[in-house]
């Protein structure tokens, strides 16, 4: 056993000087580099504030035409990337480009119309926008961060008369961002 060790140990202490003359006689040094990549892309997201908020004008009688106080709000929460600009777009459920939407009531011929705002002014809002170029009739802004929402308020006027069947009218507005 003793004899065991001995020659165990014997053959550690040579296989340690030959790694040592090994690395004595290295010719040289390789040294290389690499990088560590990252693309960040934009992202935005959209709410309305609440989620679930509509623009509702609530009752209001039959018969004649809107009035100048027939004209209610939401509001959309807007989140992109830093410095992504984005435009944001309404299309009422007829597709029209200027926001001109129609509310569908009881009867397939009781219609009501209305337009969009982007302002208490009466500033149009539809779908023409273009990302980077022309903001058209859409709103357009440049993101402030993920964590950082800005706020657009949707406003909606009745345009046409109220003089139509008893009942609830409704139509459907889609919203886009894009960024």
């Amino acid at each position: 056993m003793q004899f065991k060790k001995s020659l165990m140990t014997a053959t550690l202490v040579t296989l340690g000087g030959f790694a040592a003359m090994s690395s004595a006689n290295a010719a040289g040094t390789q040294a290389g580099s690499f990088n560590v990549n990252m693309t960040v892309v934009s992202a935005c997201t959209l709410s309305a504030a609440p989620l679930t908020q509509d623009i509702t004008f609530g009752e209001v009688a039959a018969g004649g035409t809107a009035t100048a106080n027939q004209t209610n709000a939401t509001a959309l929460s807007v989140m992109c990337s830093t410095g992504a600009p984005y435009v944001v777009k309404l299309t009422p459920s007829n597709s029209d480009a200027n926001g001109a939407g129609v509310m569908t009531g009881p009867a397939p011929t009781d219609l009501i119309t209305y337009q969009l705002h982007s302002d208490l002014e009466g500033t149009v809002w539809g779908s023409t926008g273009i990302l980077n170029g022309e903001a058209g009739n859409s709103v357009s802004s440049v993101g402030e961060g993920m964590e950082v929402p800005l706020e657009h308020p949707v406003y909606a006027s009745v345009t046409g008369s109220t003089d139509v069947t008893v009942g609830n009218y409704t139509d459907l507005v889609s919203v886009s961002v894009v960024y």
